[in-house]
């Protein structure tokens, strides 16, 4: 039955608020399921809902009846999308054909018009939020779409409609749409802002840094539970309401309200990191963003603020800081130098030193520099030496790819600097060199050596008589037989002993006998004059001498000049029948092959003096019996014919071979 026009019109209009609120309780529950299923409940509470308008139409003129069913349609396609949209247009259609009548075609055609004109809707959006301008545009379309149906009525029907009538209708649908799209979007806005709280409220509970809110005074309004640990209160309620000057030492929370007017003042945020002392006597360091809040007005509402604990940062920068300037200054006080390439060979980083060692390059040792380019400059301004000028870029690929393999070289530049290059590569691919100036030690290091050859020389040398000493004579002899044995040259050895010594000693003092082994020692060397013939003292008042390619004939001459010559001193010896010093001399020659050792050959000759002491001292005996000669039988013998140095004796010494 058509109810009044008024009454009609409150009846749909009501209906449509008590579907604007189902629609609200089912989106809300409904959430939780797939899209499909919050489809399927939008289309079923807005399908019922145009079952009800269709069922409580309101008279507009007698013979006219209206109702707002095309609100639900349009709305489930424009907001729900093309399912609900679809499925809606299905039950309101179904149960259009169930009511029957002459208008169901045209009532068919404005419910599949308005379905297209939501779903049409919901796709120009493109997923953008919905604004009262684009409710707008849908209700003004929706309107023409629900009524130009009214063409298909029968034609008696069609004339008892004036156009007025038509117009009303479609603003009443623009007006229900506005309404009832006004509604819905508020309570989705209500329930979107409602579920943002949420969520933000969750994300500043679970935030593990400190944030709140303050109003102008400097009371807190919202905190987290991170700031009630941070100013080590209870908990987050128990800050509302309260300053920091509750918390805080007087001067800590006296600092932090000056930032805070001056963050108000200024209307513009400000990041501050400073160290914050607590009254348990504990200190932190934070970093603090204090950002000013506005009402819609510009009034002041007070400000956020946001704490970073950053103790271990600071920490950190501290340590990195110290262990920087140490570094530096490590760097700085470096004897050697220090310099990083990076797998480029191109210079990063190097201490002052670095450039003092190679001051003709200096300008070129800086970061960035490539290493060929300043080994190329060393050459060219000479600081690098002894390298030939078609060597030069052979030479600096060898040295660059030496910064890539671990070692140690020793360089020398042109000015005669020698430095030592120690090179680790690096894991990235670079290298980190050490250089020191080591040319005070390669000096010392020469001297040094020099001195051990000098050292080692006079640890050979008799101390008394400047002789080689026994221990030199070995080395020496075993030297010597083994090069006769190797070329088959003769080698001869005339061992010397003073004759009745310890008497002189006895008759002299040891002064004197010291004096007089130094004389003899100086008559032996100077009958020696092959470079390679070697005196020494073999022990006591014995002498020996080692003559390298001497025949045994030539031996026995040397010898017997050798005898002449220290008779020739006139040394006093009183203990002796001749009265000067006179000296025994055993001779042995090996013919430089077959076996024997080195002290076989010197008992030889200790055997040869023996031989000749047996037989009356101050003569010659080889080790061959029947060459003894014979001493001569006093002073005053013409000795002198004979010279120290030799004489008809020394000259016809044979030799076998050049001297060595």
């Amino acid at each position: 039955m058509a109810t009044t026009l008024w009454q009609g019109l409150l009846g749909n209009l009501g209906i449509i608020a008590i579907f604007i609120s189902a629609w609200a309780y089912s989106a809300e529950r409904t959430r939780p399921l797939p899209k499909r299923l919050q489809c399927m409940g939008v289309a079923l509470t807005a399908g019922g809902c145009s079952i009800i308008l269709m069922l409580l139409p309101f008279q507009i003129q007698p013979g006219v009846q209206f109702d707002l069913r095309p609100v639900p349609i349009v709305l489930a396609g424009f907001l729900s999308g093309p399912l609900a949209g679809l499925a809606t247009g299905v039950i309101a259609a179904l149960f259009r054909i169930y009511l029957g009548g002459v208008a169901v075609p045209a009532a068919l055609v404005s419910i599949a018009t308005t379905t297209l004109v939501g779903v049409v809707g919901h796709a120009l959006l493109h997923g953008r939020p919905v604004t009262p301008r684009a409710m707008t545009y849908l209700a003004v379309a929706a309107a023409p779409g629900a009524l130009w149906s009214v063409l298909l009525l029968p034609g008696a029907v069609l004339r008892n409609i004036p156009l007025e009538v038509i117009l009303v209708e479609a603003l009443l649908i623009v007006a229900a749409l506005l309404m009832a799209g006004g509604a819905i979007m508020a309570g989705r806005r209500r329930r979107d802002i409602a579920r943002e709280n949420q969520i933000y409220r969750a994300v500043i509970e679970a935030l593990p840094e400190p944030l709140n809110a303050k109003d102008p005074e400097g009371r807190f309004v919202a905190v987290n539970p991170a700031t009630a640990e941070l100013m080590q209160a209870p908990d987050a309620a128990a800050l509302i309401g309260k300053t920091d000057f509750d918390f805080y030492p007087p001067a800590t929370a006296a600092n932090f309200r000056r930032d805070e007017e001056t963050v108000m003042a200024s209307r513009s945020s400000k990041i501050i990191e400073q160290r914050v002392e607590r009254r348990d006597g504990s200190s932190m360091w934070l970093s603090t963003v204090k950002a000013p809040l506005f009402d819609r007005a510009g009034e002041s509402l007070g400000l956020v603020t946001h704490n970073r604990d950053i103790t271990g940062r600071k920490r950190l920068e501290e340590e990195h800081e110290a262990n920087r300037r140490l570094l530096a200054e490590a760097l700085a006080g470096m004897a050697d130098a220090l310099v990083m390439y990076d797998r480029e060979d191109r210079l990063v980083m190097c201490n002052q030193r670095y450039r003092e060692m190679f001051a003709k390059t200096a300008h070129l040792r800086v970061p960035g520099a490539r290493f060929r380019d300043i080994l190329r400059a060393s050459i060219e301004t000479g600081e690098q030496g002894g390298v030939a000028p078609e060597d030069v870029e052979a030479w600096i690929d060898k040295t660059c790819a030496s910064l890539h393999v671990a070692g140690e070289t020793n360089i020398q530049l042109g000015d005669g600097r020698w430095f030592h290059t120690r090179v680790r590569p690096t894991p990235d691919g670079g290298s980190l060199s050490v250089i020191s100036d080591v040319t005070s030690t390669r000096l010392a290091e020469e001297k040094l050596a020099e001195l051990n050859r000098r050292l080692t020389a006079l640890a050979r040398l008799d101390g008394l008589t400047g002789l080689v000493n026994r221990r030199g004579f070995e080395e020496t002899l075993v030297k010597e037989f083994g090069r006769s044995t190797r070329t088959g040259m003769p080698l001869s050895l005339v061992l010397i002993d003073v004759d009745h010594f310890k008497a002189f000693n006895d008759t002299y003092g040891h002064p004197a006998g010291d004096a007089c082994l130094k004389a003899i020692a100086r008559t032996l060397e100077a009958s020696l004059r092959r470079p390679g013939d070697v005196a020494a003292r073999y022990g006591g008042e014995e002498l020996v001498a080692i003559l390298p390619r001497t025949d045994a004939q030539g031996a026995e001459e040397l010898g017997e000049a050798i005898r002449i010559a220290i008779r020739n001193l006139a040394i006093p010896h009183t203990a002796t029948a001749p009265g000067v010093v006179s000296v025994s001399i055993g001779v042995a020659t090996r013919a430089g092959h077959g076996d024997g050792q080195p002290e076989e050959f010197v008992r030889r000759a200790d055997k040869a003096l023996y031989a000749a002491k047996a037989a009356g001292r101050d003569r010659v005996v080889a080790d061959r019996p029947h060459l003894v000669r014979p001493a001569r039988s006093s002073p005053e013998e013409p000795v002198d014919a004979m010279p120290a140095g030799g004489g008809p004796a020394s000259g016809a010494r044979r030799i076998a071979g050049p001297s060595h």
